[in-house]
């Protein structure tokens, strides 16, 4: 997989995400075969501004720039 496709593949990823995810979560979740390289693509991101993300004590947590959809009927 090439590098545009991680990032595709990240986006959609975190778009649909219930809550933050780990680079750790991102990596498997992606395929992506090495955590350094999720790292780097989450932060390629970030800093283009396409995601946003949280470094913790541990590490990075990312979350889609996007609003979530009401799945309730708000009428």
């Amino acid at each position: 997989m090439n590098r545009r496709k991680y990032k595709e593949a990240i986006l959609q990823l975190l778009t649909v995400a219930e809550q933050p995810l780990d680079v750790e979560k991102i990596r498997v979740g992606c395929a992506i075969g090495n955590w350094q390289t999720a790292l780097k693509h989450c932060l390629e991101l970030l800093y283009d501004g396409k995601i946003q993300g949280i470094k913790t004590s541990k590490s990075w947590i990312f979350f889609s720039n996007l609003p979530k959809k009401s799945t309730s009927a708000d009428g």
